[in-house]
């Protein structure tokens, strides 16, 4: 019979550590880093080096290296904290220490690749684990602070999404439940794309009027998205969808943002990503759905902000302002 006893976070990121602070309350945490050396620095400063992330882990936190301890997959959780690009490699690794685990995801992106979204690549490398989702508006800072929010658990099996649930009780994220991941795992994924073209917005210095519009267009293209592949288009306009998204775009902490701004006031695409020094999920997603100009999707928005981030656009400032004329 399965439980969880244990909380493996696999990722000392900013996001890893939050989690694992936030959940260190209801259950044993461990943290596995990369390496010895990350252990030991984290050890030694009881907090992730830089700016990332200023709060001190607490005490019960236990810090190693990966796979330092052998995993009992009849009691332990494990959270995969790591950047979308890195997923199939962890979870490639993670099968060779365990056949059966029960994963959380807080990995938001899209395996272009593969064309899949995270839950689904584990579920590719490791078949017979069972992957729930986390997904909705959860800027790590913030929830760092304690500041409350509300995200989604998605599983197809409900039973491991009421034993997750219950274990991962706080007092910061409420949780409501879906049993169709991949649904919210797309709108995670999307709205990095228009959170880019709003801070596009704010890089050109455009002002609050037309971020606002653009906003509502950018909603109204993930539900065309949306609908394309099968998704119901009103599961555009809950937590993973709207509201993850108004949060992005919004947030002077999403690199999506940051990126976009990065770009409308010059500079290349390698040194904005540089400059953000996180991964930035929109990047992938754009390129993946770029490929819906072919079959005439109505998503003119998205297509102006997959051709600034393609290098197809030389003058962001007027594609804005033209556009605006025709939606």
């Amino acid at each position: 019979m399965r439980s969880i006893e244990e909380i493996i976070v696999i990722g000392s990121g900013n996001w890893g550590l939050t989690l694992a602070s936030l959940f260190a309350g209801g259950h044993p945490v461990r943290v596995w880093t990369i390496d010895e050396a990350m252990a030991k620095n984290l050890n030694a400063n009881r907090r992730q080096p830089g700016d990332f992330y200023k709060y001190p882990l607490p005490d019960s936190i236990v810090i190693e290296p990966k796979y330092a301890t052998p995993i009992d997959e009849n009691r332990t959780l494990i959270i995969m904290a790591v950047p979308s690009s890195l997923v199939r490699t962890v979870a490639h690794e993670l099968a060779r220490h365990a056949l059966t685990p029960l994963v959380l995801s807080v990995s938001k992106g899209f395996d272009v690749d593969g064309q899949c979204t995270m839950s689904q690549v584990i579920q590719q490398e490791i078949p017979d684990a069972s992957v729930v989702v986390l997904t909705g508006p959860t800027i790590a800072n913030e929830v760092a602070e304690s500041k409350p929010t509300r995200a989604v658990l998605a599983c197809e099996d409900l039973t491991c999404l009421a034993l997750v649930k219950q274990a991962l009780r706080n007092d910061v994220i409420s949780f409501e439940i879906s049993r169709d991941p991949t649904h919210h795992e797309m709108f995670a994924a999307l709205k990095g794309i228009v959170a880019i073209g709003i801070g596009m917005v704010e890089g050109l210095e455009l002002g609050k009027n037309i971020q606002g519009l653009l906003m509502t267009q950018g909603l109204r293209e993930m539900a065309v998205v949306a609908s394309f592949f099968g998704i119901p288009g009103e599961e555009a306009f809950g937590i993973s969808g709207a509201a993850d998204l108004i949060t992005t775009c919004i947030s002077p902490d999403s690199r999506n943002r940051r990126l976009g701004a990065m770009l409308a006031r010059g500079l290349s695409m390698d040194d904005a990503l540089r400059d953000v020094g996180m991964t930035v999920e929109g990047v992938a997603m754009s390129r993946t759905i770029e490929t819906l100009r072919t079959l005439d999707v109505a998503i003119p928005f998205i297509h102006l902000v997959n051709a600034v981030v393609l290098g197809r656009c030389d003058n962001v400032r007027r594609e804005l302002v033209e556009l605006m004329v025709v939606l």
